[in-house]
């Protein structure tokens, strides 16, 4: 098993770990009395003895150092202490040349991860090794701790492993796991080992545990393999491998295996991603995800959070950059899980794109940038082909400087295609194109006022109103022609003014000598009337004679710093009732209480809410509480009730899941400064 927080205990056993070989001179000793042997050349000192020595103070009630054989003892009441660890012992004994020594009924305080070590007998070998006998261990306080290690004899190699024999493990003074024979790595690197196992309970899995294998490969180089048992599936095979490249290149492999026993044949999961950088202005990136069957992730997905994905993808990108001008090309494949299958799911292999970013023409105030694509797509089923699309665009900006900001854009949509698979009796060509013009017009200004109040921690707000207005044209025109790949085939015609009003509220807060500045809210109203009496948008999608577009509020307010209210909706004012809301709450004492509400709104589309709350006020539990409930399914889509209990020394988790379909129970335990939780 894997202890690593063990490391600065086990370094620090004897706090003789970090003494090298000394010259007799590089001992500091002070004391009430002290007197020198000539026949024996040994100092010898009494009374309140003080050592010093490479950064580590020893105070005994005795020590004598022999200036021939080089060996320093020191007996009674022994403390050393090196930063703010502490060891308290009855003997020691050190032969400065050799680095050897002894040390008798050793007591060691490590404040770092507020441990003790205990030692019958303690010998240092040599720098890197050490020895203790009838020796134990615990992050718990004393003198009765709720739990300890015990360890007959612990060998350890402070540049890999320390081997344990006759290990025991005691709750309160109670033994009840025994081990013959452990071992675990010790140094500060990054060690291979058993991690410690994860366990719980599922429904549709049954009784679970998982043990992990932690293998480290090289210092770039990494991978944990897992046995995944499951009494209800199989058992499952698992691995992580990460790495790490020249210049920032980095990545990870994973991949999942199992024969499941309910649906008598092999299931698995594969995930690669990477990051390849040639340059600081080129490079490749991979994403890779890939499952055996469509319902993998329903049945398998919750390790991971992926159990209700919508869809799955595997993309691969490269980019190359100038400094005006961005080139792409990348291709993605898509496994849509809503679909009935993934024939008719479109498939993009590849698309290459070019973009340039806004960049000055000559000395004008005038403004070119462009967005290019051309790509290859491809289903089994209705249409593929070719498309190319670009869109330059000339901006004018100008305006009244500290009084009005005014832009002015003009672009045109340029799209081409090349057409196969056209169903019979459509109005599709084999080749066509269209070219759709679009410009647009914003202006927009500001007033501000700062208001004095000299509350107890509120001195001013700074209330802030920005008017703006703009106008959007795209020229009707008939796409039916063309085919449909996505919404960007079929470009939303547009004769609409926009106008709206955003206020900006901040405040200058003060606590005792410190000012904080921060936005107290911002809302946003705004609302369209489209010129041609028609219109469409994503949410409302066509409304012929309804001019008017759906007001539109959002909103974004500090109801205290530690309260945060969110507000996004739309009226229809045709309708007269609200076709989009989606309030939200968050709260936050800094002192682990949490609370968060969600409410969101489509109508005739959507409607859920989903909340957490969790608490630490009655401590030592932690309770927490997480819900996502749908109003158009009538159920819970989800809903986790957990509670922890932290002691000083150690901690229990207990969480019940329950989802549709699936129940499960997972169960966590820490034992504070030396494990990882389980479950």
């Amino acid at each position: 098993m894997q202890l690593k927080r063990l490391i600065p205990l086990v370094c620090l056993a004897l706090l003789l770990c970090a003494v090298p070989a000394l010259g007799a001179d590089d001992i500091v000793i002070k004391a009430d009395s002290i007197s020198q042997e000539q026949s024996t050349d040994t100092v010898i000192a009494s009374g309140n003895v003080v050592l010093v020595w490479e950064g580590m103070n020893l105070t005994a009630d005795r020590a004598t150092y022999d200036r021939t054989t080089r060996i320093l003892t020191a007996t009674g009441n022994i403390v050393a202490t090196k930063g703010d660890d502490v060891l308290r012992g009855e003997s020691i004994s050190l032969d400065v040349a050799s680095g050897r020594g002894e040390l008798e009924l050793a007591t060691v305080n490590v404040k770092q991860v507020n441990a003790t070590f205990t030692g019958k007998k303690i010998v240092r070998l040599d720098e890197t090794t050490l020895v203790a006998t009838d020796s134990e261990l615990t992050t718990c306080e004393m003198p009765h701790p709720s739990w300890k290690f015990g360890a007959g004899e612990l060998k350890v190699n402070l540049l890999g492993y320390a081997i344990g024999k006759n290990v025991v493990f005691y709750v309160k003074d109670i033994p009840v796991l025994y081990l013959p024979w452990v071992a675990f790595p010790v140094v500060r690197e990054r060690t291979s080992g058993l991690l410690f196992p994860r366990f719980g309970y599922s429904k549709s899995r049954g009784a679970q545990l998982d043990i992990p294998l932690y293998w480290v490969i090289s210092p770039s180089q990494d991978a944990v393999f897992d046995l995944d048992i499951q009494t209800k599936r199989g058992i499952g095979t698992g691995v992580d491998y990460r790495y790490l490249r020249k210049q920032g290149s980095e990545g990870n492999f994973a991949g999942y295996l199992i024969y499941d026993m309910l649906d008598e044949h092999w299931r698995g999961q594969v995930i690669q991603n990477h990051r390849e950088i040639f340059s600081p202005d080129l490079n490749l990136r991979m994403n890779v995800n890939q499952t055996s069957d469509r319902n993998f992730l329903h049945d398998f997905g919750e390790k991971s959070g992926d159990y209700n994905r919508q869809s799955s993808d595997t993309v691969v990108n490269a980019l190359k950059t100038w400094q005006h001008y961005a080139l792409t090309a990348h291709l993605r494949y898509t496994e849509d899980y809503y679909a009935p299958d993934n024939s008719n799911t479109l498939q993009t292999l590849p698309a290459i794109g070019l973009a340039a970013v806004r960049q000055r023409l000559f000395d004008l105030p005038l403004y070119f940038d462009l967005d290019a694509s051309a790509e290859n797509l491809y289903r089994e089923t209705d249409t593929t082909g070719q498309r190319l699309h670009a869109f330059p665009r000339l901006t004018l900006l100008g305006g009244i400087p500290g009084y009005l900001n005014a832009s002015l854009f003009f672009g045109a949509h340029l799209r081409a295609y090349s057409t196969d698979n056209i169903p019979s009796g459509s109005t599709i060509h084999r080749t066509d194109g269209s070219l759709l013009p679009d410009l647009g017009l914003s202006l927009s200004t500001s007033v501000s006022r700062v208001y004095d109040l000299d509350w107890d921690h509120l001195k001013k707000v700074r209330h802030e109103l920005t008017p703006e207005i703009s106008y959007r044209y795209v020229t009707d025109q008939d796409q039916s022609r063309l085919p449909f790949y996505d919404y960007g085939d079929r470009l939303v015609p547009q004769n609409i003014l926009y106008y709206g009003l955003t206020s900006q509220l901040g405040g200058k807060f003060q606590r005792g000598d410190i000012n904080d500045y921060r936005e107290i809210s911002r809302i946003r109203l705004m609302q369209g009337y489209s010129i041609d009496g028609s219109r469409r948008d994503l949410l409302t999608l066509v409304d012929a004679g309804r001019p008017w577009t759906d007001v539109i509020l959002e909103t974004d307010t500090w109801l205290h710093p530690q309260a945060r209210l969110t507000f996004d909706s739309r009226f229809n004012v045709y309708d007269k009732q609200i076709s989009y809301a989606a309030p939200g709450l968050e709260f936050d004492d800094r002192q682990g209480t949490t609370v968060g509400a969600g409410y969101r709104m489509s109508r005739n589309v959507v409607e859920y809410l989903e909340g957490h709350v969790a608490t630490k006020l009655f401590k030592p539990w932690t309770l927490g509480y997480t819900a996502r409930y749908s109003f158009d399914r009538s159920q819970f889509l989800e809903a986790v009730y957990s509670v922890e209990y932290r002691h000083q020394c150690w901690t229990v988790s207990l969480a019940y899941h329950d989802r549709p379909g699936n129940q499960s129970v997972t169960f966590n335990f820490n034992l504070a400064g030396l494990t990882n939780s389980f479950r």
